[in-house]
C-alpha cells in the first residue's frame, strides 16, 4: 500500500493540495474558537497551531516558486525555513505598520489571526495561479513506515520524554541512562550494517538529535541555562505589551528570532514562552543535524554523513549550551539552509538567489554573533574563490604541477573545473548581507549588537600579537575540554584532542586527495576559513572567552565535522597499512566500524553517562539533579515572582545562577554576588535558592580578569545574618 508523500506536498495535484491547506486553516480557526468559549481540548490547539505555523506558509511559497522534486529532506527544510522567515517578517511588518493606524497591540491574538490567515489565503490563490498545472506526486510505502527499524527509531524520542518525567517527579534517571546507551548503539549498528537500512539514516539523525535535546530541555518545569532567561524576559515583554519595543538597548532585544517568533507561536498554540523554548524550539533545532546530513551526504556518502552528524550532535554544546540560546538555535537553522543552497548546483539561479536573500536576511536578524561570524566566513570564502578562479592562480597551479608532478596536481585541483560562472556565492549576495547586517544592528536596540562586536573586534585587534599562543592560551583548551577534576574526566579531554587530531588529518586528506573527493569548492573554501577560526578561537584567549570557545567550536563543526570522520578513517587505514589504496576501497568499511565505537564512547563521556555510573563528579543536570546549576524548582520560581511583585527600585543580589531566574522577571535590577560582600548595598534585597538554604552556603564569583572568573562557596550567614528575612516558602528566601 502506498500513500502520498506528506514531505513533498508541493508535488501534489493542486486541488488536493489546497484542500489540505484550507482544512488546516479551518482547523486553526476552530480550535481557537473552542478555546474562546471555554471548550479546551488538551494538546489539540498546540498540535494544529504548530503544524499551521511551521509548514503551511513555507509549502505555499515553494508552490509559488515552482520548486518541485527537491527530495524529502530539502522540501522539509526549505518549508520550515520559509515558514519561520514568513512569521518573523510578518510580525515585524505588523509591529511597524499597525501602530500607525491606531492598533497599539499588533502582536496579539486578533491582529495576528486575521493578518496571517488573510496572507495564507492570498498565498493559496497565488499558488493556484502560478502552479495549477503541476502534478507529479511521490509516494511512501506504508510497509516502510511500519517496519521494525522505523518503529524502533520513532519510539526513542518518547523514551526521552518519559525519562525526563521520571527525573522531574520521581528523581529516577534509569530511562535517560538507557536512552544514551541506545543512541550510542545506533551509531555502531549503522557502521556495522545491522538492523537500520540506509533509507532510514536521515530518520536516525533526526531522532538522535531530538532525543538528546529533549533529554535536557524537558528537565525541570522551568527554563534552565544562561542566556535563555534574558531571552524569556524580552520575549515575555512582547507578549505582555502586545508589541516589540526595538529601542530597548540590549543584545537580547536586538533579534526577532525570539522577540517576534516565540510570541507568535505562544499566541497561536496557547502555550507560554517557557513551553515554546522547551518544546518547540528544540524541535526546530533538531532539523539542523538533518540539514547537515544532507549537506554531507551530497559530498561524501550515507555512512560518512551519518557518522559526521553523530559526531556533531555528540559534542555536548549541541544538547547542553545551545538549549539556553534560543535565538542561536533559529539562526543555525538558517545557516544550514544557506550551506545547503550553496552546494546545490541544480536549482534555478533566480530561485536560488531568492532563497539566499530570504535565508541570509533571516540569519542576520536572528543572532548578531552568528551573523558576524558568517559574514567573516562569507567574505573570506568569496575572496578565496576569486583568487582560485583567477588566471594567475591557475598559472601558479600549472607551475606547481610542472615542478612537483602528480601530488601537487591533486593539491591544486583540476584548473578546468575552476570556472567563475559555476560559483553559487555571488558578489551581490555578499554585499547585500554585509550592508543589511551592519544596518540592522546599528539601528535596532540602540546599536547594542553592533557595539558588542566592535568592542570584541577592537580588543582582539589590539591584543592579537601580545596574546597569541601565550601561556594563557591554554584557557581556550581548558574551556573546550572541561575541567580535569579526576583521572576519569581526563579521558574526555583526550577524546576531544583525538577528535581534533582527526579533523587535522581530514583536512590534510582533502588537500592531498582532493581529486578523489566530491566536496564543492565553496564548501571547501568555507572549511578552510572555519579551520582557521577554530584554531584562533583556542590560540587567542580573549577571542575564545568573548565568543565562548565551545560555542565557536560547535559552529565550526558545521564544516569540520565530516573531516573528523574522514580523518579518523585515514588514520585507521594508515595504521593498518592500506592508506595507498583508493578512498572508495572496502578498507574504509572496517575503519568506519572502529570509528563508530570511538564516537559511541565519545557520546557516553560527553553526555555525563560515564561520570554518573562511576559517581565521579557528575556534570549532567539530566542525570543528576543535585548539581548546583541554572535549574530551578517551583519554590524558587514562586519566590522570584513574589520578589518581582513587591520589590521597589532597590537592587537585588543573588548567586550567579539564581540571578538568571530573578532576572527573567526584572532584568535591570539584579546583580551577582561577588567575593566583595562588603560592597553589597544596605538597602538591597538578597535572594537565596533551595541549595543555599539546605547547605547554608552560597556561591560567589571572583572576577579576576576579562578571561578568568572563579566561583567559590561561602557560609550564607556572612551575607544575611544582619538582615531581616521578609519571605520564606521552604525553598526560597528573601532578606532585606
Amino acid at each position: 500500500m502506498q500513500i502520498n508523500n506528506p514531505f513533498q506536498m508541493n508535488d501534489w495535484e493542486i486541488n488536493k493540495f489546497l484542500k489540505v491547506i484550507i482544512a488546516i486553516q479551518f482547523a486553526v480557526w476552530g480550535v481557537i474558537a473552542l478555546d474562546a468559549i471555554g471548550l479546551q481540548i488538551p494538546i489539540l490547539r498546540q498540535l494544529i497551531g504548530f503544524i499551521y505555523l511551521t509548514f503551511i506558509p513555507g509549502i505555499l511559497i515553494l508552490r509559488i516558486l515552482k520548486l518541485h522534486k527537491l527530495g524529502n529532506i530539502e522540501t522539509l527544510l526549505y518549508t520550515v525555513g520559509l515558514s519561520i522567515a514568513f512569521l518573523m517578517f510578518t510580525g515585524l511588518f505588523m509591529n511597524t505598520v499597525y501602530p500607525l493606524f491606531g492598533i497599539t497591540g499588533p502582536i496579539s491574538i486578533t491582529p495576528l489571526i486575521i493578518t496571517i490567515s488573510v496572507v495564507v489565503l492570498a498565498l493559496c490563490v497565488l499558488s493556484y495561479v502560478r502552479d495549477k498545472d503541476f502534478s507529479e506526486p511521490s509516494f511512501i510505502d506504508v510497509k516502510d513506515l511500519l517496519s521494525p527499524p522505523a518503529l524502533f527509531l520513532c519510539l526513542i524520542p518518547f523514551l526521552a520524554v518519559f525519562g525526563t518525567y521520571l527525573v522531574n517527579f520521581h528523581h529516577n534517571n534509569i530511562l535517560l541512562m538507557f536512552l544514551i546507551v541506545i543512541i550510542a548503539i545506533i551509531a555502531v549498528l549503522i557502521a556495522f550494517d545491522r538492523f537500520i537500512p540506509k533509507n532510514l539514516y536521515p530518520v536516525a539523525v533526526f531522532v538522535i538529535a531530538i532525543s538528546l535535546l529533549y533529554h535536557k530541555s524537558l528537565i525541570s518545569m522551568y527554563l534552565t541555562g544562561w542566556d535563555i532567561h534574558g531571552e524569556y524576559y524580552f520575549s515575555n515583554l512582547v507578549l505582555k505589551n502586545g508589541f516589540w519595543d526595538w529601542t530597548i538597548a540590549h543584545t537580547y532585544n536586538a533579534v526577532i528570532s525570539t522577540n517576534m517568533l516565540s510570541p507568535i507561536y505562544s499566541i497561536f498554540c496557547n502555550l507560554n514562552i517557557t513551553g515554546i523554548f522547551k518544546i518547540i524550539y528544540p524541535l526546530l533545532f533538531a532539523l539542523v543535524p538533518l540539514g547537515l546530513y544532507r549537506v554531507f551526504q551530497k559530498q561524501t556518502n550515507d555512512k560518512i554523513a551519518f557518522l559526521s552528524c553523530f559526531f556533531f550532535v555528540s559534542f555536548f554544546t549541541f544538547y547542553d549550551e545551545m538549549l539556553a540560546l534560543a535565538r542561536q538555535q533559529i539562526a543555525e537553522l538558517f545557516l544550514v539552509l544557506l550551506i545547503l543552497l550553496m552546494i546545490d548546483k541544480n536549482m534555478d539561479k533566480i530561485k536560488r538567489a531568492f532563497l539566499f536573500i530570504v535565508f541570509g536576511i533571516s540569519l542576520a536578524v536572528s543572532h548578531y554573533a552568528l551573523s558576524y561570524i558568517y559574514m567573516f566566513c562569507l567574505i573570506s570564502a568569496w575572496l578565496i574563490l576569486i583568487f582560485r578562479d583567477s588566471p594567475a592562480a591557475q598559472r601558479l597551479g600549472d607551475n606547481f604541477h610542472a615542478k612537483f608532478s602528480r601530488k601537487i596536481e591533486k593539491l591544486a585541483g583540476n584548473p578546468t573545473l575552476l570556472k567563475i560562472e559555476n560559483r553559487t556565492i555571488s558578489s551581490t549576495f555578499v554585499l547585500l548581507f554585509i550592508v543589511f547586517t551592519i544596518a540592522w544592528y546599528m539601528y535596532v536596540s540602540s546599536s547594542s549588537g553592533f557595539n558588542a562586536i566592535v568592542r570584541i573586534g577592537d580588543h582582539i585587534a589590539s591584543s592579537i600579537f601580545t596574546e597569541f599562543l601565550n601561556p594563557e592560551a591554554a584557557e581556550g583548551f581548558r574551556i573546550l575540554m572541561g575541567e580535569t577534576v579526576s583521572p576519569l574526566h581526563s579521558v574526555t579531554k583526550y577524546l576531544h584532542l583525538l577528535s581534533q587530531f582527526f579533523i587535522v588529518i581530514g583536512i590534510l586528506t582533502l588537500m592531498l586527495k582532493r581529486s578523489e573527493m566530491k566536496f564543492e569548492k565553496e564548501y571547501t573554501a568555507f572549511t578552510a576559513v572555519n579551520f582557521v577560526i577554530c584554531f584562533v578561537g583556542i590560540a587567542i584567549p580573549y577571542f575564545a572567552s568573548s565568543l565562548a570557545t565551545t560555542r565557536l567550536y560547535h559552529i565550526t563543526l558545521f564544516f569540520l565535522a565530516p573531516f573528523c570522520v574522514m580523518g579518523g578513517i585515514t588514520f585507521l587505514r594508515t595504521m593498518s597499512r592500506v592508506a595507498r589504496t583508493s578512498w572508495t576501497n572496502e578498507s574504509v568499511r572496517s575503519s568506519m566500524k572502529v570509528l563508530s565505537v570511538f564516537l559511541a564512547i565519545f557520546l557516553l563521556f560527553n553526555s555525563g553517562f560515564v561520570y554518573e555510573v562511576a559517581k565521579d563528579h557528575p556534570g549532567s543536570i539530566a542525570l543528576n539533579s543535585t548539581i548546583d546549576t541554572a535549574c530551578f524548582n517551583e519554590q524558587e520560581v514562586s519566590g522570584a515572582k513574589w520578589l518581582y511583585d513587591v520589590k521597589s527600585s532597590n537592587p537585588i543580589y543573588a548567586d550567579e545562577y539564581r540571578r538568571l531566574l530573578v532576572g527573567s522577571f526584572e532584568w535591570g535590577q539584579v546583580r551577582t554576588l561577588t567575593v566583595d560582600i562588603d560592597k553589597i548595598q544596605d538597602d538591597s534585597y538578597i535572594y537565596l535558592g533551595s541549595l543555599s538554604i539546605e547547605k547554608k552556603e552560597i556561591m560567589v564569583v571572583d572576577v579576576k580578569s576579562a578571561r578568568r572568573i572563579t566561583r567559590e562557596y561561602i557560609n550564607s550567614s556572612q551575607i544575611v545574618d544582619d538582615r531581616n528575612k521578609i519571605y520564606n516558602n521552604g525553598g526560597a528566601e528573601v532578606y532585606y
